[in-house]
């Protein structure tokens, strides 16, 4: 459904929703905590999402309206030409307390195969916050094969075939599909990924889940999507920008991009040849340049129209630290 009359100019604020989750520190994380009313056991903030959990407008004329409903009225405004009318990617913030499930995601070809979902599920990972000693694992073990995947999945055994990678604040770990992965407790991340629920369960702690049932496995279909890769690593950042703006690029993705900027001075969110843009505040104060908006502050998440360059952050004195994620 599109809509003949003007959209809305200007940065659009979403607001987010808490989702309670087994795995969930007892405590919200900073800047998200006391922000709104959250359930007690926050696992997942989703920042930005039109589908499963949608995202509303947090403030002006489309105050309380889904996303969903506003890109199907202005597709192409906030999405770009030949886009479609929904969000390609999914903006949200783990809250760990708890190991999460060894699991993996289908790429593209195999969600339409076995699911049939138009995409997959590419993930990319930056850390907020981390205690000492926070670990994720990240691939398999050097020398790991399939026949010993799938004898540990039957039999048992499989933690101790799974690569467990140091974290910390700052770092950035990037998971193409079919990558096996599990967050450890500790951690506050910011995932950005494609905009897909498809998980396959490989491993579950033998945890029961909020029902005090365990949560059902996936194991074939983990199985056969995996890659054998080994130990992941956190990425190297690209510094695009050095000066008292600086940008660095932390993840490109084909279907996504992730930066990191540290903003002094008025500035215009990346565009690098990707129409949809998120901004995520995670520090600082400031405000948008001649737009009816609410004052920038952290926490916030921004979606900016594809159909509309020139917009441009005024940072307060002490800057903005903020996290841009492109499709």
């Amino acid at each position: 459904m599109t809509n003949t009359s003007s959209p809305p100019r200007g940065p659009l604020p979403l607001a987010p929703l808490c989702l309670d989750k087994v795995w969930a520190s007892p405590t919200l994380a900073a800047p998200w905590d006391g922000l709104w009313p959250a359930p007690p056991n926050t696992g997942e903030i989703w920042l930005a999402s039109d589908r499963l959990h949608v995202t509303p407008v947090a403030a002006g004329p489309l105050a309380g309206q889904g996303l969903d409903q506003v890109l199907a009225r202005w597709p192409q405004w906030f999405l770009g030409q030949d886009r479609g009318d929904s969000l390609p990617i999914l903006l949200k913030i783990l809250n760990v307390g708890q190991w999460l499930s060894v699991q993996v995601h289908p790429g593209d070809e195999a969600a339409r195969r076995l699911e049939n979902e138009p995409w997959g599920k590419s993930e990319s990972w930056h850390v907020l916050g981390a205690a000492p000693g926070a670990e994720i694992i990240m691939g398999l073990k050097l020398g790991v094969d399939q026949a010993q995947m799938a004898r540990a999945t039957a039999q048992g055994g499989l933690p101790a075939l799974l690569a467990r990678v140091p974290a910390k604040a700052g770092d950035t770990f990037h998971l193409p599909a079919g990558t096996v992965h599990a967050t450890g407790p500790g951690l506050v991340i910011c995932e950005l990924q494609q905009a897909s629920d498809v998980t396959y369960r490989f491993y579950d702690w033998d945890r029961p889940g909020s029902d005090g049932k365990l949560r059902p496995l996936h194991q074939d279909k983990a199985l056969a999507v995996m890659t054998l890769a080994g130990p992941g690593a956190p990425q190297a950042p690209r510094l695009l920008e050095d000066g008292p703006n600086r940008l660095e690029l932390l993840v490109e993705d084909p279907h996504f991009a992730l930066l990191g900027a540290q903003v002094r001075e008025p500035y215009q969110p990346h565009w690098g040849g990707r129409r949809l843009r998120l901004v995520t505040v995670l520090a600082g104060q400031g405000r948008w340049q001649g737009a009816q908006a609410p004052n920038l502050a952290p926490g916030q998440t921004w979606l900016l129209p594809a159909g509309q360059e020139g917009l441009t952050l005024l940072p307060a004195p002490g800057g903005l630290t903020l996290l841009e994620s492109l499709a």
